[in-house]
């Protein structure tokens, strides 16, 4: 059961190291701006606008779609148009991303899904915050997903 199963069923307690990172900074900056720090609908609306034209410039990849919000996050689906070689690629491609789209406070961690990679993100001012996840997706990315899944994992790949 992963920790997002865990906190969502009562009655169950969650290991603090198990948690995401983020989630913590999450609650660190909601206790200390507010908690509709990250919630204002219009200022994710601003900044979502914003991310697709800045997007549209990048090397290497691009947006798949428009920006979702959904319960105050922000998910960037980027399609990556090249092969990822090693984490180095994929952390300098989203750090390009987050580089044109962060503001003052700035965090992001990475996570492998299981054709993807994720970047949960957290970014803003003292004013209004967004959290969300950048998205690395398509084939390349979903390549180098499960070569550092198996690599993780000490598991083979399957030889015909």
């Amino acid at each position: 059961m992963s920790s997002s199963d865990q906190e969502s069923t009562p009655g169950v307690d969650v290991d603090p190291r198990q948690r995401p990172v983020i989630e913590s900074v999450i609650e660190i900056f909601t206790s200390q701006f507010g908690s509709e720090w990250a919630n204002d609908d219009e200022a994710n609306l601003r900044f979502s606008v914003e991310v697709e034209q800045v997007l549209r410039g990048i090397d290497g990849a691009h947006l798949i779609g428009e920006p979702q919000v959904a319960d105050g996050a922000i998910t960037l689906n980027m399609w990556v148009d090249d092969p990822i070689e090693d984490l180095m690629d994929a952390d300098q491609l989203a750090y390009d991303i987050f580089g044109r789209i962060s503001e003052e406070i700035f965090y992001a961690e990475r996570q492998f899904d299981t054709k993807s990679i994720r970047y949960p993100f957290i970014t803003g001012s003292s004013r209004h915050g967004h959290t969300g996840s950048l998205i690395l997706a398509g084939p390349h990315a979903a390549d180098f997903a499960d070569r550092h899944q198996l690599r993780a994992t000490g598991g083979v790949r399957f030889q015909a």
